[in-house]
């Protein structure tokens, strides 16, 4: 299953449509056999479509924007070299997180007296 037909089935989901022909009602330049070669993995959704169904359901744009480009790679060559591009990307943003962790240092709470 693609990339785009997968978008395109969360959008379905989140909108509570149980037809094709809504999603093609809300997305531009977007026709029902263009929908279904989209879901054959004939065709792709176009970067504005993908970044516009991306902020309806909840998904980071920059990455649905590399998962369509692994998606259109037209060499393994080229969909190799995007996908190490995510792993790079998303390790960069682990190490940061685990730098930022490091920086604050322990967490102090104040010590609890219980009285009775």
């Amino acid at each position: 299953m693609s990339f785009s037909y997968q978008l395109i089935e969360k959008y379905k989901e989140f909108k509570g449509y149980s037809q094709d022909k809504q999603v093609v009602s809300d997305l531009d330049g977007v026709t029902s056999g263009s929908l279904s070669q989209i879901k054959r993995g004939e065709r792709h959704l176009t970067a504005n479509q993908c970044i516009f169904l991306a902020n309806i359901v909840g998904t980071d744009q920059k990455e649905a924007l590399l998962n369509l480009a692994i998606e259109k790679s037209k060499t393994k060559e080229e969909s190799k070299i995007w996908s190490d591009i995510v792993k790079k990307i998303s390790a960069a943003c682990i190490a940061g997180i685990v730098a930022a962790a490091c920086l604050t240092g322990p967490v102090v709470t104040p010590h609890l007296r219980y009285k009775r």
